[in-house]
């Protein structure tokens, strides 16, 4: 065999086992059927994060000194949009595929009181999309739009002036977490809301 076959023949092997490792690895789509980046997931629901940071116990026996203690957070289901108020802004996490907001309690009640708000205020909000790396980043730049400006229809829709809201999107260029798992990525796909 000569030097040249088995360059060839390596670095078809190479080929292969870094195809398995992106599409496995890192799309997680082995033996699944691959679905087009437009098409939404229908069903969403929210989970409400354990906002208590520590639990006080009282200690057996004479019930004067107080300890605390950590409870175990629990982590948002990656298939459900999720709704993560931080101190100066809010998170709207998206499933794989997801650009729309279904009827759900939590985000609707959220995007509510963000409404009223704005209107009895008169500030502004941004809403900035976001994506993961799955895909090629001109589609995963547009589909972080869409998901702003869905978010911007809801606000709209409840009495918001289109001329206070400002819709972004960095598509996949500025990640909060690591690409290479599902939990990552989840976090990743969303719309930040900052209000002025």
């Amino acid at each position: 065999m000569s030097s040249r076959t088995l360059a060839l023949l390596a670095f078809g092997v190479y080929s292969l086992i870094c195809w398995r490792w992106y599409v496995c690895g890192i799309k997680q789509q082995c033996g699944e059927t691959v679905e087009a980046t437009a098409s939404p997931i229908v069903e969403t629901s929210v989970i409400e994060p354990d906002t208590t940071a520590f639990q006080p116990v009282t200690t057996p026996d004479d019930g004067s000194q107080t300890n605390f203690t950590t409870p175990a957070q629990t982590e948002p289901d990656i298939e459900k949009v999720y709704v993560e108020e931080l101190k100066d802004h809010v998170l709207i996490h998206f499933p794989y595929n997801s650009t729309r907001k279904e009827d759900n309690a939590a985000i609707d009640d959220y995007l509510s009181r963000l409404a009223r708000q704005l209107v009895s205020d008169g500030g502004s909000v941004t809403l900035t999309g976001h994506t993961d790396v799955v895909g090629d980043s001109k589609t995963n730049e547009k589909f972080a739009m869409r998901r702003a400006k869905n978010i911007r229809d809801i606000l709209i829709a409840k009495g918001v002036k289109k001329s206070q809201i400002t819709t972004k999107s960095y598509g996949e260029r500025k990640p909060v977490a690591s690409n290479d798992n599902p939990r990552g990525r989840y976090k990743n796909r969303r719309v930040e809301i900052r209000v002025k």
